[in-house]
């Protein structure tokens, strides 16, 4: 099972073509019923169907594949819009691991207003060099740690073994608080967790809740990372599309903003429905935060130097966005 929660695709023919100069696709998401994300692609097929100029076709039960499959038919132009988190993204633009660097951000508002306004013209950038064009950001949540104890403070999860995605910066956090980093496809973690030959994992609450839940006792909110998603499209198919089409299409998508608070709402709801099932999830108090924070510190020079590329001024856009947040928000106080 992949991060199917968070994650949308457009899948469509190898060489699509217009007819009666209607732009032509198929659609795929790997969404669940019912879930935010589900009724977002509703939204979606609504405003398409109310243009005669874009058709679209649609499988959003996780027809395409896994991240790394739908990101190399996009490429190709066998999909020709496609949304991507920023860790199945690292695959192709390493720079992506940068934004989950262990405790970058320290809160979601703060999340929201970097990655709006200081990093969307980079990823414009990175997606363009590839062949592709950004579209907007999608909500997935901040990253958790989960277990079969309660751990609160780096020194719990020494020598714990810990399921970690097979990004870098993901075992770089795991391995600077001494845990053991055991790096799983989502399938084997499940059976991995069952035999006791991982202790526990990093993941989304949501991802959690529907995968998990059953085979782990307790989830700490450490929020160390926060994963976006972004909607892209290929380029020789976007380039080929009128201005007409492109703003039907990009005026189809849920606009971020409630999108963001949809997400957010289902998390609470499942946080909450965790705890009524006899679930432990902790929050961590600002003395145990500020523990995983000067632990985790040197790992974001290391995570930097590994990533190369244009790490830094990734970086250095967030920390500049940072600076700006807090300015606002004593400005406002």
């Amino acid at each position: 099972m992949s991060r199917f929660v968070f994650l949308f695709a457009l899948f469509a023919i190898a060489n699509p073509v217009a007819a009666d100069d209607v732009a032509l696709g198929k659609v795929t998401a790997l969404a669940q019923v019912d879930s935010p994300w589900d009724r977002h692609w509703d939204y979606f097929k609504a405003k398409i169907n109310d243009s005669p100029i874009v058709e679209m076709e649609y499988f959003i039960r996780g027809e395409v594949g896994t991240e790394e499959q739908m990101l190399t038919a996009l490429r190709r132009n066998r999909i020709q819009i496609g949304g991507i988190t920023m860790w199945g993204l690292a695959g192709i633009v390493p720079e992506s691991a940068v934004p989950m660097i262990p405790f970058l951000f320290d809160s979601i508002e703060e999340v929201d207003f970097v990655f709006d306004n200081y990093l969307q013209s980079l990823f414009t950038e990175f997606l363009a060099a590839r062949g592709l064009v950004f579209l907007d950001w999608s909500e997935v949540g901040w990253s958790n740690l989960y277990a079969n104890k309660p751990v609160l403070t780096p020194a719990d999860a020494d020598g714990l073994k810990i399921r970690g995605s097979p990004n870098f910066a993901a075992q770089a956090f795991l391995q600077s608080v001494g845990a053991d980093s055991i790096p799983l496809g989502t399938a084997d973690i499940a059976p991995a967790l069952q035999t006791g030959l991982v202790d526990g994992g990093l993941s989304s609450m949501v991802f959690f809740y529907y995968a998990l839940s059953g085979f782990a006792t307790d989830v700490t909110e450490t929020h160390q990372s926060y994963d976006q998603g972004i909607q892209m499209a290929n380029k020789q198919w976007w380039d080929s599309l009128t201005a007409e089409q492109r703003k039907v299409i990009k005026g189809a998508f849920f606009p971020i903003v409630p999108a963001r608070a949809d997400v957010r709402e289902l998390i609470s709801e499942l946080r909450s429905d965790l705890v009524s099932r006899g679930l432990s999830v902790h929050s961590l108090t600002a003395n145990q935060r500020a523990q995983w924070v000067e632990v985790t510190a040197p790992s974001h020079r290391v995570i930097l130097d590994e990533i190369g590329g244009r790490a830094d001024d990734v970086y250095a856009a967030i920390q500049a966005g940072k600076r700006a947040f807090a300015d606002r928000s004593a400005a406002m106080d």
